[in-house]
């Protein structure tokens, strides 16, 4: 075990011990001294923590079988004497049950607490030593706190906690943090890192910096998981800032390839709820997300922080609620799988113009003219009954701030109760005929039925003719699917998500303005929206920071621009298929990628069975087999299954991740990564077009560790950079062409 630790005033030797054994023994024995006692004492500390955990996990286990046994006492109790028992009773003894059931629940959350601290009880160690005080306090970081039952003190910090900050934040030297009553000043004497596996310490380190390298370095070379995982360990400064900004009412946050930022935002969202436990809780907190697969891959990360599991949505569930009786539509995935197979000029021309936030402002405008310019009003008669066009036209001024068709029902509501009242008082009937006749004369008013008719008619301006283009005779393009959706908000009240109080958005980059203008009218919450504008997976109708905030002009805007999932090899060949200079790598070296010419298809099947093989054969977990599109990567896992490898298939229908190897589109593999990534036929008729380009971009930088690229024919345009990357059939290296050949020979055989 390698262990970098300075001196600690809580737990290093005493400064008498160690300047006598300098002089006894020299400088470097007397180092090694004090660190053997350093360590010492820390796995001291771990296993009376340990003993403490274990000791509170029994009481709770206790706790809780005493209240389960109580509450089946008090039942059959109720049941055997309910009948003797008077109105007094009968509420003691639910109260008593009542209290009963919600000590367990409390006691079950402490002991998964305790449990999960069992397992790594901190992290982390800052000693602080505030202003005026003699000595230092180590203050221990953990997931979830821990107080000593007997005296109160706190022995492990909540990383959200306020003093945390200082392990995030600082440097060795002046620091601070906001306490409950005031902003504690003082100095950073000292600081740790650890791994704790199991309760057991398996190395630990000394960091004057913020977290330390050598700790990142182990995190980020190990192997990929089937779910992703809290970050706690390792959140960097610029992380945190994220994490903690309480201020931000929107918050836009753009991070490149492998920055964490879908982590960070989940992390986020916890220390939220840690922050405002007495007014937000999980069931106020949703996630819009890209896909029921990315959502199931998030899963975990919210309960490792000891919170509940929050809602999840999507732009195509919000698109059922609004149009599942009004028209048939094109999803978004059908959209993109369209685009990858022909790009139809007319079709980008109306994405590009319903993409913009000049659209929204236009079509906003228009819709609010409508009511000024088109409604004529004019007399209602019913049971030769009447009320005049100048009394139907002062009842529709009365609510200016309506959408249209509320207050057209309201003006129609009003007359139905007038014209009702004064057929009744002349002792003639009034049936339901007569309120649907009255509602029909009030609607022919307004010369459109419906939002959809409103929408087609925004269209007859001679400036946006051929704009709108329908699918087919009940079904519209996905570019019209949320103008539509607008226009239906706009023009009647509907019902919203009232009880969510922070919405975290996903993916920014492929949503639209009239998407967030569409977000704005149904969550009055504050918002976390995240994503890379250079992983957009339709250029034609992308967004970015800048033009989201033009939706949202209360926006903060942030930048997260260091990148830590894939090595330096793998993010510089990602960097000169898509150049992003604002992104900075983490130094972490690995094979390059590697670009292999195939003979033919069958070739390239061999080489992907050989490169599968490899991976088998490796100290590596995952292997993502990305494509283009899901229609090619359906073929390629049909022929591998065949070739006896067992694999997952992911397409738009998935709903949930898979471990080991996965074959998918790089559309579906936006948010995952693996630890190493084939992307197969890159060449030139695949990859051509700029939309291509953005796949190729996402596919590669998936990867963690290795990144292996296949064609048949020429190369994709996108990867001419490569010499230094190609290799021919046979050339990867020795142990892959040899597991190729017997392939292709057991293939042919």
């Amino acid at each position: 075990m390698t262990v970098a630790i300075r001196r600690y005033p809580s737990l290093s030797a005493p400064t008498t011990l160690r300047q006598s054994l300098t002089h006894k023994f020299g400088p470097e024995m007397a180092l090694t001294d004090v660190q053997t006692r350093d360590e010492e004492q820390e796995r001291q500390h771990l296993a009376e923590t340990v003993h403490l955990l274990t000791t509170e996990l029994e009481r709770l286990t206790t706790a809780i079988n005493s209240s389960a046994s109580a509450i089946q006492a008090h039942k059959t109790h109720m049941w055997t004497h309910w009948r003797d028992m008077d109105a007094a009773e009968k509420v003691n003894v639910r109260v008593e049950v009542n209290t009963s059931v919600t000590l367990a629940e409390y006691a079950v959350v402490a002991k998964k607490r305790i449990q999960r601290l069992l397992m790594s009880p901190y992290f982390g160690r800052v000693d602080f030593q505030a202003n005026g005080k003699t000595a230092a306090k180590a203050h221990y970081i953990g997931v979830h706190n821990l107080s000593d039952p007997k005296t109160q003190d706190v022995l492990i910090h909540d990383w959200r906690a306020p003093v945390s900050s200082l392990y995030y934040d600082f440097e060795s030297g002046e620091a601070f943090f906001e306490a409950p009553q005031e902003t504690a000043h003082g100095e950073i004497t000292g600081k740790r890192q650890y791994k704790i596996r199991n309760g057991r310490l398996e190395y630990m380190f000394e960091s004057a910096l913020n977290i330390g390298d050598d700790v990142l370095q182990r995190e980020l070379s190990q192997s990929a998981d089937d779910k992703m995982k809290n970050i706690v360990a390792t959140i960097q400064r610029e992380q945190n800032a994220v994490i903690r900004n309480e201020t931000a009412q929107v918050l836009i946050l753009q991070g490149v390839a492998g920055s964490g930022k879908t982590s960070i935002a989940l992390h986020r969202v916890a220390f939220l709820l840690y922050r405002f436990k007495d007014t937000l809780s999980s069931d106020n907190v949703m996630i819009l997300s890209p896909n029921k697969v990315f959502g199931d891959y998030i899963a975990n990360v919210l309960p490792e922080l000891g919170e509940e599991q929050i809602a999840e949505i999507d732009f195509n569930t919000v698109a059922d609620k609004f149009l599942a009786k009004v028209t048939d539509y094109e999803k978004f995935s059908e959209q993109v799988a369209s685009l990858l197979d022909h790009v139809d000029e007319a079709a980008t021309e109306r994405m590009r113009y319903k993409a913009t936030p000049e659209f929204v402002t236009c079509l906003d405008a228009w819709i609010t003219s409508r009511a000024d310019e088109e409604f004529a009003p004019r007399e209602i008669e019913q049971k030769r009954k009447r009320l005049s066009a100048e009394w139907v036209a002062a009842t529709f001024e009365e609510s200016p701030t309506l959408p249209i068709f509320t207050r057209l029902d309201l003006v129609a509501n009003t007359a139905v109760h007038l014209l009702k009242q004064q057929a009744l008082d002349s002792g003639a009937k009034w049936t339901a005929a007569d309120t649907n006749g009255v509602r029909g004369q009030v609607r022919a008013m307004f010369p459109y039925r419906n939002a959809l008719a409103m929408y087609k008619a925004f269209y007859s301006d001679p400036s946006r003719r051929g704009l709108f283009t329908p699918l087919g005779r009940n079904k519209i393009e996905y570019a019209d699917v949320f103008p539509l959706i607008y226009t239906m908000i706009r023009t009647a009240r509907q019902e919203n998500y009232g009880r969510i109080r922070h919405l975290l958005i996903d993916e920014m980059q492929d949503y639209t303005p009239v998407q967030y203008a569409v977000v704005r009218e149904l969550f009055s919450c504050k918002m976390t929206i995240l994503g890379d504008s250079n992983q957009s997976v339709n250029p034609f109708s992308s967004s970015s920071p800048s033009t989201i905030q033009r939706i949202f002009p209360e926006a903060d805007c942030l930048e997260l621009r260091k990148s830590y999932r894939s090595t330096t090899e793998i993010t510089d060949f990602a960097q000169q298929i898509s150049r992003n200079d604002k992104i900075i790598p983490i130094e972490r070296h690995g094979r390059p990628p590697q670009v292999v010419a195939c003979a033919d298809q069958e070739d390239q099947q061999a080489q992907i069975l050989a490169l599968i093989e490899q991976h088998r054969n490796s100290e590596h977990r995952s292997l993502g087999v990305i494509c283009k599109t899901t229609a090619q990567a359906e073929t390629l896992h049909r022929a591998l299954s065949e070739a006896g490898v067992e694999l997952t298939f992911l397409d738009y229908d998935s709903t949930e991740f898979a471990a080991g190897i996965v074959i998918t589109s790089a559309h579906i593999s936006k948010g995952l990564e693996f630890d190493t990534v084939i992307v197969p036929h890159v060449n030139d008729t695949n990859y051509t077009n700029e939309m291509d380009r953005s796949m190729l971009y996402i596919a590669c930088t998936r990867a963690m560790h290795e990144l292996h690229l296949t064609h048949v024919g020429p190369v994709s345009r996108f990867l001419d950079f490569a010499d230094g990357h190609r290799s021919g059939s046979g050339a990867i290296d020795a142990e892959t062409a040899e597991i190729r050949d017997q392939a292709t020979g057991a293939r042919v055989g």
